[in-house]
């Protein structure tokens, strides 16, 4: 793994839609299933996640959806589009969603300081 965190990865994942209430109404209609939803149990509890919002990233792709699943982040592909849970509440979206993301997409293995480090050096 490589700690070459760049603008490039950041602005990646940053580019995205909120859909929560879009889903939510999908999955109450039945257009979309729970049963859908990858990478959404708890490894060690085998739960189902509490998922608190869902975003549509518009740059991600199926390999990227599928390394969000294998490492553990819920998602969800349809005919209607393809969504990411999100499972971490209240905080900033630099605290814990975008690193995951980028850990998973990219092979990195970076934190919240690198992304404050990033944010010193980007114009």
């Amino acid at each position: 793994m490589t700690n070459a965190l760049t603008t490039a990865h950041y602005n990646y994942v940053a580019q995205h839609l909120n859909q929560t209430m879009l889903v939510y109404e999908l999955l109450k209609s039945g257009f979309l299933s729970y049963d859908d939803i990858r990478g959404a149990y708890d490894p060690e509890t085998e739960e189902f996640v509490e998922i608190f919002q869902w975003l549509a990233f518009p740059r991600f792709y199926g390999c990227d959806l599928d390394k969000l699943a294998e490492a553990g982040i819920p998602v969800l592909e349809s005919e209607y589009g393809d969504w990411v849970g999100i499972t971490s509440f209240g905080s900033h979206y630099d605290l814990y969603v975008y690193p995951a993301l980028i850990n998973a997409i990219f092979d990195m293995d970076i934190s919240y300081d690198d992304i404050q480090e990033l944010g010193r050096v980007m114009p």
